[in-house]
């Protein structure tokens, strides 16, 4: 990778405290423990991450001495907010609308809303999230813009906030687990046992159920396959409207070359990603009793 933040800030203290480039840099290599074998730079750095609670990244280059790990824990409460609102409604809507189109199968709404839902889900969010500020925040003035909350922070100030970011990620996101449910309570609809159900004379609510849970398997896998792709939407509307979150942190890093930092942010979303389809293989036995993991 080109750029070195240690020759960077070298030239940064070297100009500040009028000493020469080569002192500076020979300080902040110490600091860094660059002198180091490379080998050895590597066997400490696995061992401060793998062995140490929290792990540890060491100080953060721009935010120096505040550990990385801090820094990045303090932006992941933002993002986890952000995802985590935007994954139960998308997965709300995606139910109830989903089960709804099967249960409408081929008629105008469902024929409508198909198309419809394909070219929602095919839009960029960043484009999305930038037409939202200029229709709501700069023409309307009904929402703010950008950031998570203003000086008077509080419970409404940070939803307000919240609104528009989270729309952007829900637009984006209910519409394809909308398609999924719907073929999956298709083909629940057409199985014998939902046949044998409506037969005993169910109340509507009772057979809306089953569709339900029937329908919650192959939306589970898809949410759990696809938690790369959302962190990775959430982290392009964070830079659009300027979320104190890991998107808004991580384009900081990169400009700055803060290593750490960024080394702590992918850590901690291949832990999110590994976490979630992990969670997903212990949700299939408690929604379908057919699942087991022990051998017979």
């Amino acid at each position: 990778m080109p750029g070195n933040f240690a020759e960077i800030y070298a030239s940064q203290l070297a100009s500040l405290h009028h000493i020469s480039y080569r002192i500076a840099y020979e300080r902040v290599a110490t600091l860094l423990g660059l002198g180091q074998p490379l080998y050895v730079q590597f066997l400490t750095y696995l061992h401060e991450v793998l062995f140490s609670f929290p792990p540890n990244f060491g100080p953060s280059f721009e935010f120096y001495p505040i550990p990385a790990w801090t820094i990045v824990f303090l932006a992941l409460r933002w993002t986890l907010l952000l995802l985590g609102t935007a994954i139960v409604i998308s997965l709300a809507l995606g139910l109830f609308i989903g089960i709804f189109l099967a249960t409408h199968k081929n008629k105008s709404i469902d024929r409508a809303a198909q198309p419809t839902f394909y070219f929602l889900n095919s839009i960029p969010q960043f484009w999305l999230g930038i037409l939202f500020i200029i229709i709501f925040a700069i023409d309307l003035h009904i929402l703010p813009a950008t950031q998570a909350q203003s000086i008077s922070a509080n419970p409404p100030d940070i939803l307000a906030h919240m609104v528009l970011p989270l729309a952007v990620i829900v637009l984006t996101t209910a519409p394809g687990y909308a398609l999924i449910v719907r073929g999956a309570a298709v083909d629940t609809l057409g199985s014998d046992f939902l046949y044998a159900t409506k037969a005993q004379g169910l109340r509507r609510r009772r057979l809306f159920l089953r569709i339900l849970r029937n329908s919650l398997l192959p939306i589970v896998t898809n949410i759990a396959l696809s938690m790369g792709y959302l962190i990775g939407g959430v982290i392009t509307v964070e830079l659009v409207f300027a979320y104190p979150g890991l998107g808004s942190l991580i384009q900081s890093a990169v400009v700055t070359e803060d290593y750490p930092i960024m080394l702590a942010i992918f850590y901690i979303t291949t832990l999110i990603v590994l976490l979630s389809n992990l969670a997903a293989d212990l949700i299939y036995p408690i929604l379908d009793p057919r699942v087991s993991y022990v051998s017979s």
